[in-house]
């Protein structure tokens, strides 16, 4: 059966070929290749989970007409404006909306934001100059692409099959004309941008410094000079300062002079009563209340007029809509190469600021091309720069100086790099250097805002609002006094400001605000902290709060509050990484580190990053040699080196683990040996809890080397010593070893009754971490007794409880055990699916695959020679290449799709009987 996102694939391809189809209709003046139809795709996206493509109706051929007749000329040189051999278009909306006509009104209204790009498309045919489309951009290059608005004669523009001319826009004297530098990206802006020009009459631009806010204003008034027939006007306001008035200015680029201030306001409304003018205003941060007023007095005296504004910062006035300006796309983190993951070999780079980089390199240094060679330095250059148009300028001219490589490697120290005399010489003092279009942001801001930029630039990754405001040394209460003198409304008056003035973006992240900044903006947040004699406290409240995170996140491990503490860190990761690797500031017990320690195993585990807290585990080790001052402080320590022992062992590195393991228990032994007279009760428990601990850690250790009886003897020792108090969660896990050696040795009825043991301790606690993991190995006891349908209801519960934690390397050891289990009911090729999905998540995790278990990886052995005997070599590459292609998640859906678990069965059925129950004859009486 065709399924919804089937069909909305063949809507989205046919949407494709049909602008194929128009761009050979013009002579195939502009190229629609695949980067375009990203872009297309990319606006359908949203209308993937409306219901009508999983509705029966036909949509290939009628829908799509319909669609695009909405579009009004999306095909001019068809007749008709709608593909041959579909239906009549009136009769398909007609039917469309009886049907549904709340997605009617989602395609006409998706249809006027891909009619805008369109209409861009038609304008550059009726030119006549190509274009080099690049990903959710245009890319012009050579002299003839750079043109001012006004020109001699008329312009010529396509409608249908013929051509008309227009009459020139006015362009006043005054009025910039377009840089003869080429344009880069912004294909999304300018839809967006001129589709809200029509329907509103101010619009802003609003960014950071240096994002190109400017040029895509200049670019957007280009585009829609053709509706303004009495003409564009531009004014430039960064040389003016407070004691001059706006309004004057404007009076003057419009050809008016006056010297009171509202007297050119009245002489604008005298003379341009009636006609549809253009406004625009560049570089008003520094004068908003000038600017907004002599906006709000203009358009109220003149109805015809539209103003672009340009500011990094909103106007703040009601006509006004807020179009952000973001920086240019980069690569995403990945292998290092911009390239799609199913790709093999180096392509051209295809995001824009690589883009801009390299047409303004080429600039510099005739001949630069980026190639497979050096493509891993220009990535580096884009997102250390972070896509900023301006920063990607001045470092394309230090190629006149430095070598590729060598500017990679210097452009950590982008201030002192991107200096004086890196920017264009006829530019504005302040976008001649990074460092001076920064200055210009800081001198804009309240000593508050000011702070508040110190204090976030130490968070790496962004920050929770409500995180910022105890950084910032605000409490939630608000207007509540702070030690620091600061007051709740201060603070957060300070971070809206940095949000308003583009310093700090916002995103909603689970219902709840995340404030990030770009690495350039903290970069010099951190210069400037670096230079404030105070600094030193902005580091020690960063250091203390983010410590005392983990170590609560740590104490919770063993309760229900598991999987909110652990999707709590998972942001934070880079916060975390920062103040464990960065040597500890002088006078910092090391009990604040160790406690957090214990906050990081579960939280690297479970986010894949084993390796990494393997060595943060290590430095702390290494860094804290054990104390041997106080039982508690003894106790710090090795809880601290049971997480690094675990992570070690989880790693691979057995050697080291066990050096750690050894360690510790000798501190124990002493501590056992001679306790003292303050060795109370409390404290008994607490080393017999970690005694427990160690015995487990030894026994996976052993169990992983496949000496079981080993393994069984010091798990069964650990369940006789410990307490069970301890959030390092002993007590399941010296259970699940030993019902994991049962498996091993094929004492199925021993090992269900552990298993089920231990799965209902961690149910009791809401530890669903070790509950995944139990689902898992009960999968594997029913999967080697040929039990495949109990199985997979087991183990569709563990992958359910893994996506609520978020656990990748748990959904990867789970996934590999679905392909064995589906490489055993026949069906071969789902199987193979799992297992090129599956293989792209453990080869980049540096974790030895099912963490080292052998008899686990036999399974997957088994597995694949099963496949590949059924399908045969040439289907089986076929398949898991195209596992390989997929995201793991999508992959599952495709391989449970139809499957119902046991609960869900039961769900089900009780739901169908409550319904009947309710529309009995005796229920409605």
């Amino acid at each position: 059966m065709t399924t919804g996102e089937d069909r909305f694939e063949r809507f989205a391809h046919s949407l494709v070929r049909a602008l194929d189809a128009w761009s050979e209709c013009v002579g195939g003046v502009v190229s629609t290749g695949r980067p375009t139809r990203k872009v297309l795709v990319r606006m359908l996206e949203q209308e993937r989970n409306t219901p009508m493509w999983a509705s029966r109706a036909p949509i290939d051929g009628p829908l799509l007409s319909y669609w695009l007749r909405g579009r009004g000329q999306l095909l001019p040189g068809t007749k008709h404006n709608r593909l041959p051999g579909t239906e009549d278009s009136a009769a398909v909306a007609r039917a469309l909306k009886a049907h549904a006509p709340a997605d009617a009104e989602r395609l006409q209204a998706i249809g006027r934001e891909i009619s805008e790009l369109v209409a861009m498309l038609q304008e550059t045919a009726g030119r006549g100059w190509r274009r080099r489309i690049g990903e959710s951009s245009f890319v012009q290059t050579g002299g003839t692409d750079a043109l001012p608005l006004q020109r001699a004669g008329g312009r010529r523009d396509v409608h249908g099959d013929g051509a008309v001319h227009v009459p020139a826009p006015h362009v006043p004297a005054g009025h910039r004309t377009e840089q003869a530098t080429s344009f880069v990206g912004r294909t999304l802006e300018l839809v967006e941008g001129s589709a809200l020009i029509e329907r509103c009459r101010l619009l802003t631009l609003v960014g950071v410094g240096g994002v190109g806010k400017t040029r895509l204003a200049q670019r957007l008034t280009r585009d829609v000079a053709h509706r303004f027939e009495h003409g564009v006007h531009w004014v430039e306001l960064a040389d003016l300062h407070h004691g001059h008035s706006v309004a004057a200015a404007v009076g003057a680029a419009f050809g008016l002079q006056g010297s009171a201030e509202h007297a050119p306001l009245c002489e604008l409304a005298s003379a341009l009563q009636g006609r549809r003018v253009l406004l625009l205003l560049d570089n008003c941060e520094h004068l908003l209340d000038e600017c907004a007023r002599t906006v709000r007095a203009l358009l109220a005296l003149l109805p015809r007029l539209r103003v672009i504004a340009t500011s990094r910062q909103p106007l703040d006035i009601g006509e006004e809509h807020v179009l952000r300006v973001m920086p240019l796309d980069v690569p995403r983190v990945g292998d290092g190469r911009a390239r799609p993951e199913d790709a093999t070999g180096p392509i051209c780079p295809e995001s824009s600021a690589l883009a801009l980089f390299a047409d303004r390199a080429e600039a510099a240094c005739p001949g630069f091309r980026v190639t497979s060679t050096n493509q891993d330095a220009v990535i580096r250059v884009c997102r250390m720069l972070d896509g900023l148009p301006l920063a990607l300028e001045i470092a394309a001219r230090r190629l006149r100086t430095l070598t590729l490589e060598e500017l990679a490697q210097r452009i950590e120290y982008r201030f002192r790099l991107l200096g004086p005399g890196g920017g264009e010489r006829t530019a504005h003092p302040r976008h001649r250097a990074l460092r001076a279009l920064f200055d210009w942001s800081w001198d804009l801001c309240t000593d508050g805002e000011r702070a508040a930029w110190q204090q976030l630039s130490l968070c790496a990754g962004g920050v929770l609002l409500t995180d910022a405001e105890q950084l910032c040394g605000a409490t939630p209460a608000h207007g509540t006094q702070t030690p620091g003198g600061n007051r709740a409304v201060d603070v957060f008056a300070a971070l809206s400001g940095l949000v308003d003035k583009s310093l700090v973006d916002r995103a909603d992240v689970g219902g709840h605000t995340r404030l990030h900044m770009l690495e350039t903006v903290r970069a010099y947040g951190l210069e400037r902290l670096r230079e404030n004699s105070h600094g030193h406290s902005f580091v020690r409240r960063h250091r203390a709060y983010f410590l005392d995170l983990a170590a609560r996140a740590g104490a919770a491990y063993g309760s229900a509050e598991q999987a909110d503490w652990l999707r709590r860190l998972r942001p934070e990761h880079s916060n975390l990484r920062q103040i464990v690797t960065a040597a500890p500031p002088a006078g910092e017990p090391a009990e604040a580190v160790l406690r957090a320690a214990q906050g990081l195993w579960l939280h690297c585990l479970t986010s894949g990053r084993v390796g990494e807290g393997a060595h943060w585990m290590r430095v702390i080790i290494d860094r804290h040699p054990c104390p041997s001052e106080s039982p508690g402080a003894v106790f710090s320590w090795c809880r601290a080196a049971w997480v690094a022992g675990f992570l070690l062992l989880m790693h691979g590195d057995h050697d080291n683990a066990e050096h750690v393991i050894g360690m510790a228990h000798r501190s124990l032994t002493d501590l056992s040996a001679s306790p003292g007279p303050a060795y109370a009760t409390a404290e008994e428990d607490e080393r017999a809890e970690l005694a427990a601990a160690f015995l487990q850690l030894r026994g996976l250790a052993a169990l992983m080397k496949q000496d079981l009886p080993q393994a069984s003897t010091y798990a069964l020792s650990s369940l006789a010593v410990g307490r069970w108090s301890t959030p390092l969660l002993t007590q399941p896990q010296s259970l699940a070893q030993l019902g994991l050696a049962a498996v091993m040795r094929g004492e199925r009825t021993r090992a269900l009754s552990l298993l089920e043991q231990a799965l209902a301790i961690s149910e009791t606690r809401g530890d669903t971490w070790h509950r995944c993991y139990l689902l898992w190995i009960l999968a594997i006891v029913h999967g080697e007794a040929g039990e495949i349908a109990e199985a997979l209801d087991r183990l569709r519960c563990a992958l359910r409880l893994v996506e609520e934690i978020e656990e990748r390397m748990g959904e990867a050891v789970l996934s590999d055990t679905l392909a064995w289990l589906l490489a055993s009911q026949g069906d071969a090729r789902a199987a193979t699916l799992v297992l090129g999905a599956v293989d792209r998540v453990w080869k980049p995790s540096g974790v030895p695959r099912h963490f080292g278990f052998a008899h686990m990886a036999a399974h997957r052995r088994r597995a694949v020679e099963q496949v590949r005997r059924t399908l045969g070599e040439t289907a089986y590459g076929h398949a898991y290449g195209e596992g390989q292609r997929l995201a793991l998640r999508e992959v599952l859906r495709i391989a449970f799709t139809g499957f119902e678990t046991r609960d869900e069965r039961h769900s089900r059925r009780a739901d169908k009987g409550s319904r009947s129950s309710l529309s009995s004859p005796r229920a409605r009486a």
